[in-house]
């Protein structure tokens, strides 16, 4: 089938118009055998196009007309699922010609199949030269620096397209699946924390330079379950967050066929195919085809950051921006941001990559994914006996591109790094035509895999120094600042890894690594992580990224105090200076930050005061890590849009909710036992 494939396919690359692709296809013994069978399809002859012709001719051709054209042709509704089904078959085949369509897919669906078990040759991997952005050491200050100074340059990209149905996500009255986008986390759906964590580098940005900029973000959404329309909606009711619609650029993944582990094409139901989005590495195609390039350059931005959207911690301290800084200092085209990985993890590896090309080597940075391994022969051993650490970093899919590199390079490789995965059950009819249970999968492309073909070439095997001079690059950072995902939802008595339970106790780790070692403020310990399911968290804490998010500004605006056991200190704003505040209990402090699409003035000035209420009901069926948190009692300052907020030497006894009205400044002040307030015109 595969030879035959391919010959069919050599000539159809010969081809210049459909007419002679359906010449072709006619010299096929299959495409006059089926007509022959099946006379009545020429029914419909004039309610088709000859776009449509060949469509059914590549079904044909590839072995799965019988199946997905199976349906009484003369019962009244065949002809509406009839041009359903050729609307669906066309947008695949365009999406997939570079790759020769519908055949093409099926062609490179079937050779990965049978290579599936196969060792590939004639390449090697070896352990990557990272470089490394543990530490604020002064090399890595400056690229902190670099990526700051140069912000103005870079574009947001967000993978927001997939499925996520290991989250179980479900709209409870419609039932309607949620994509992950839309999951709750801290309060704020992961989108959100996503557009705040670039708002808040912008925020450090206007802080650093007195200019005010605002990052291009393009989405790449998905067809699958209305996850456009639902991102589209989520957007308008937030009010684009505060930011220009225009500012946003979406592309729209399509969705692919599912085909078996047989080779065949699953069906939904009759003349329906079933199928998922197309995998992340559509995105270079899909910001080719849909213009995102060119909304870009109207930017004017040259360079990208890639996150995925389920990775909430990316952004934590230092860690983007000495990416990025190192992407730009060293006019790196490619990079990925890489750290720890345990030994057996489901997680893929970052990887130096050699190609023997007659007398050259070639080499470049690459990604691997876990399922691959054996197929790449590559051991998933520990660093050493003593560890449970991998050998090879973990590939944390926070991408860095420089634009015209990518622009140039997926002419060549439209479609990087193909696989399959054999993981959804779909039902299909067996040889004695019973309906039964099978695996399938589609053909998935990897985003990060561009980097496949960027390449460097030398005369002789690479020496150690020369690792760092490639166009792509690898940074390694801290794992608890670099990756925690939500992928799956939590089953009691199970590990809380990727997580949505898990990634927040990674977060509160990170606030008690900041306010302890960095604020020095007090902290109760943090619980063990089976104490934390069963009891939840020792303290509840969230910081706003934009008070920092370097754990050294934060430091700046948080100093000293004490947060006692099963207390709380929620800041959800940009500008607060707390010295010495001891809460026993509950302080949430909000403010209007961003309006308009201007940053807006405000600050909170706590100065040796002391809070004291009932806080938090932990006796409460609470979701902590969606901040869906039932109080007995708290202090709740919230400022409006330019508002200040001023106490010092204060013991809040009560709980309270204090509103500071719009351009004003208000003081508290204690007389006797009594808080007293005044408020100002700014």
């Amino acid at each position: 089938m595969l030879i035959k494939l391919e010959k069919i396919l050599s000539k159809l690359n010969q081809a210049k118009t459909v007419l002679n692709k359906n010449e072709i296809l006619n010299e096929e013994k299959k495409v006059i055998h089926f007509f022959h069978l099946h006379p009545k399809i020429t029914m419909y002859k004039d309610e088709i196009s000859i776009e449509d012709e060949y469509l059914i001719k590549s079904l044909i051709v590839i072995d799965q007309a019988e199946s997905v054209l199976s349906y009484d042709m003369e019962n009244k509704d065949f002809l509406i699922k009839f041009k359903q089904l050729l609307s669906n078959l066309k947008k695949i085949n365009d999406f997939y010609i570079e790759i020769g369509g519908i055949i093409g897919y099926h062609y490179h669906f079937l050779k990965l199949l049978d290579e599936k078990d196969k060792k590939i040759k004639n390449i090697e991997y070896f352990y990557p030269k990272a470089i490394n952005i543990e530490n604020l050491d002064f090399d890595v200050e400056s690229l902190v620096d670099i990526g700051l100074e140069n912000l103005s340059k870079i574009a947001l990209i967000l993978p927001i397209g997939g499925a996520a149905e290991r989250l179980g996500l479900v709209n409870p009255k419609t039932k309607i699946p949620i994509p992950m986008a839309k999951l709750n986390f801290l309060g704020k759906t992961l989108l959100e924390n996503a557009i705040e964590d670039i708002k808040s580098l912008e925020y450090l940005y206007y802080q650093t330079f007195k200019k005010q900029i605002v990052t291009p973000i393009v989405l790449m959404t998905s067809e699958y379950n209305n996850n456009h329309e639902q991102i589209v909606k989520l957007l308008e009711e937030k009010n684009w967050f505060e930011r220009d619609k225009n500012n946003y650029f979406f592309i729209k993944q399509i969705c692919s066929p599912l085909i078996t582990k047989d080779g065949n094409w699953a069906l939904k139901s009759p003349l329906t195919l079933a199928l998922k989005p197309s995998g992340h590495g559509v995105l270079w195609q899909l910001m080719k085809k849909q213009k995102a390039f060119e909304f870009l350059k109207s930017q004017n931005r040259t360079k990208a950051l890639i996150r995925q959207i389920n990775n909430p911690i990316a952004n934590t301290d230092f860690t983007l921006l000495a990416f990025l800084g190192t992407g730009i200092k060293f006019d790196k085209k490619f990079g990925f941001a890489s750290c720890a990985r345990k030994v057996k993890s489901a997680e893929g590896i970052n990887i130096l990559k050699e190609i023997k090309q007659g007398s050259k080597f070639v080499y470049n940075y690459s990604n691997i994914e876990y399922t691959e391994f054996k197929k790449y022969n590559i051991k998933d051993v520990p660093i050493n006996d003593n560890s449970d650490i991998s050998k090879y970093p973990s590939n944390t899919n926070i991408l860095f591109a420089d634009l015209l590199e990518i622009e140039k390079t997926i002419i060549k490789n439209p479609f990087p790094g193909l696989i399959i995965n054999l993981k959804t059950k779909v039902y299909a009819k067996d040889k004695d035509n019973k309906i039964v249970q099978v695996n399938a999968g589609r053909l998935e492309s990897m985003m990060q895999n561009i980097s496949d073909s960027i390449t460097d070439q030398f005369d002789e095997k690479i020496k150690d120094e020369e690792k760092l001079q490639l166009k792509t690059f690898i940074t390694y950072s801290k794992r608890n600042k670099t990756i925690s995902a939500t992928k799956k939802s939590y089953k009691f008595g199970s590990d809380i890894i990727e997580t949505p339970e898990g990634c927040y106790f990674d977060v509160l780790s990170n606030y008690y690594d900041v306010l302890t070692n960095f604020s020095k403020m007090s902290l109760p310990d943090m619980p063990s992580k089976e104490n934390y399911i069963l009891q939840g968290p020792s303290f509840i804490t969230y910081l706003n990224p934009s008070i920092g998010p370097l754990y050294k500004d934060i430091a700046k605006k948080i100093i000293g105090g004490r947060l006692q056991k099963q207390s709380e200190l929620f800041l959800d704003l940009s500008n607060v200076n707390l010295e010495n505040v001891d809460i026993n209990g509950s302080l949430i402090i909000k403010a209007i930050t961003y309006k308009n699409k201007k940053f807006l003035n405000h600050n909170c000035h706590l100065s040796n005061v002391k809070i004291n209420n009932e806080g938090i009901d932990y006796s409460s069926d609470n979701i902590f890590y969606q901040n869906n948190i039932k109080h007995k009692g708290f202090l709740k300052i919230i400022l409006n849009e330019n508002s200040t907020f001023y106490a010092k030497n204060i013991i809040f006894n009560e709980s309270k909710e204090i509103i500071v009205p719009a351009n004003c400044k208000m003081y508290a002040f204690q007389d006797n036992n009594k808080v007293l307030y005044k408020t100002e015109n700014k």
